[in-house]
């Protein structure tokens, strides 16, 4: 630490002492012209501090605030050149800039970003297109002929020298239409009629290769031994066609055209054309009235769907158990015949009944289309949205078992044959379960019968759920005998329910024959 001072102090004093003899001779010239006072001590103590501080990295500022000159003051020597911050010169708003577009740019108005570098120093300007930089390409007035024409006309026009030999673009626009040609043989063999005659029939067809077959002008135009309609030139023509393509082996279309179809058009369109204003009054009102009624009769379609609904639900309610219980108890004095006659009246629910509830719950209503205009026929086979999740799986897992098309083609006999399969399907499904709801009541009764008076009954096959293949497997085949199904069933058997077929009831012990049956046993027996 020492050291280093020393070495300090040494290097400030060689730095005064030199600074000294500066100031003795600057002095001392002064004072030779303007007799001036020589030099204090005290500049030369606060030069000497001045020169410490600046060594070790001080301010001299409380020097300057006493406002004394420090040494090298007067002279350029030791000066310390410190550089100038000058602040940018504000640049000037360009003539033709917009104030709100010169507001826009930063503050330090670098407009190096916004000026093109091909400008010159002429402000801020729009860029104008370079226009006439290539060489003029030179035109000729030449002459020209219309391929399309067969005349030979020459016209001329303006056209470039190197395209002078091109031909002339339009010509491309001229179709002509291929009207054949037949000879006397062709004519006699095939075209001989006794309405036309030969002549009129060659300008007939001279006259439609004349003018593309524009038929307006051929009716005008025509010259015939006798005056024809245009219906009438245009079957003769079309039928004179196909039997010249028929002569020559050529596969094309067959052309048709229907005279009195075309007749009857235009005179319906003329009378539309001539309507009166009473009359278009007329048929607007006979419209609105349609619509109403026809408004009318879907209100009161609804309105008996939903009353039959309220019907057949009240219709649908079980019997009471006493009503049941004793339509099924026989007697000890009954008949046989009286006995097997109740036993086949004795179900419960309502063939009526179940019929009309069939026939009103499992159609489907495919939408109408009823209103005038055009519409696609796939959309007749949409099903409506109404239908449940098991109907609509059913119908589909029908259609997949026996490989038909879940949308097929819209013909008619199709679309309306499809409808009706689908709606036979939710027909089957719902037979199938008034049939398994008819199965298990008829067991139950089976059941009750058996615990009553020991004995029991067979039930009909045609009265199962099963199908007659199923019950083949186990039993002898009954298809087409007395009481079996007269089919198969096997649409039946791809439609699945909801619920599958309920166990039996276990049987009670039927009490014995000699002793009667106690009411304790009569209740139990309603009960089950």
């Amino acid at each position: 630490m020492y050291k280093g001072f020393n070495e300090i102090r040494a290097i400030t004093e060689e730095k005064s002492n030199r600074r000294k003899m500066q100031v003795l001779r600057i002095e001392s010239q002064r004072s030779e012209v303007n007799q001036t006072e020589p030099v204090t001590v005290t500049q030369t103590i606060w030069m000497n501090t001045a020169d410490a501080q600046d060594i070790l990295g001080l301010s001299s500022s409380a020097g300057k605030d006493d406002g004394l000159i420090p040494a090298g003051g007067l002279t350029d020597v030791d000066r310390k050149h410190k550089k100038s911050h000058r602040s940018d010169a504000y640049f000037k708003r360009p003539e033709g800039m917009h104030r709100e577009l010169y507001n826009l740019l930063d503050r330090e108005r670098n407009f190096a970003a916004l000026m093109p570098t091909t400008t010159k120093n002429t402000g801020y300007c729009h860029q104008k297109a370079r226009i006439g930089m290539k060489r003029v390409r030179p035109w000729e007035w030449t002459p020209f002929e219309n391929a399309a024409r067969t005349d030979g006309l020459k016209l001329n026009h303006w056209k470039r020298a190197d395209k002078v030999d091109d031909v002339y673009p339009f010509a491309r626009f001229n179709k002509v239409i291929n009207v054949p040609t037949f000879t006397d043989a062709e004519y006699d063999k095939c075209l001989n009629s006794a309405k036309w005659s030969k002549r009129d029939t060659r300008h007939l067809f001279d006259l439609c290769r004349r003018f593309d077959l524009r038929w307006v002008i051929i009716v005008d135009r025509w010259e015939g031994s006798t005056r024809r309609t245009m219906e009438e030139m245009k079957e003769r023509f079309y039928n004179a066609i196909n039997e010249l393509h028929a002569l020559k082996n050529e596969t094309a279309d067959a052309l048709y055209y229907d005279a009195e179809h075309e007749k009857r058009r235009k005179e319906q369109l003329i009378k539309q054309w001539n309507r009166t204003e009473q009359q278009i009054e007329e048929e607007e009102m006979l419209i609105a009235e349609l619509k109403k009624i026809e408004v009318r009769k879907r209100e009161r379609e609804r309105k008996a769907q939903d009353l039959q609904k309220l019907i057949t639900a009240g219709e649908r309610t079980p019997a009471s158990p006493s009503t049941s219980t004793v339509s099924v108890v026989p007697s000890s004095n009954m008949k046989k015949s009286h006995k097997s006659r109740l036993l086949k009246t004795s179900s419960i629910p309502n063939p009526s009944i179940s019929a009309s509830f069939i026939q009103d719950h499992s159609n489907l209503r495919f939408p109408e289309f009823r209103s005038a205009g055009a519409h696609l026929r796939s959309q007749e086979m949409k099903l409506p949205t109404n239908i449940g999740q098991k109907k609509l799986k059913n119908i589909e897992t029908v259609i997949e078992k026996l490989k038909l098309d879940l949308v097929p083609f819209g013909v008619a006999d199709i679309v309306k044959g499809y409808n009706e399969f689908r709606a036979r399907i939710v027909l089957l499904q719902e037979l199938k379960h008034s049939l398994h709801s008819a199965e298990f009541e008829l067991e139950s009764l089976r059941t009750r019968y058996n615990a009553l008076s020991g004995k029991t009954f067979d039930i009909e096959p045609r009265m199962r759920v099963r199908t007659a293949s199923e019950s083949s497997v186990t039993d002898a085949p009954q298809l087409g005998t007395e009481g079996a199904p007269t089919t198969s069933r096997t649409i039946t058997d791809m439609i699945e329910l909801t619920t599958s077929l309920p166990q039996t009831m276990r049987k009670r012990k039927a009490p014995s024959s000699s002793t009667s049956p106690s009411p304790v046993d009569n209740r139990r027996l309603r009960k089950s």
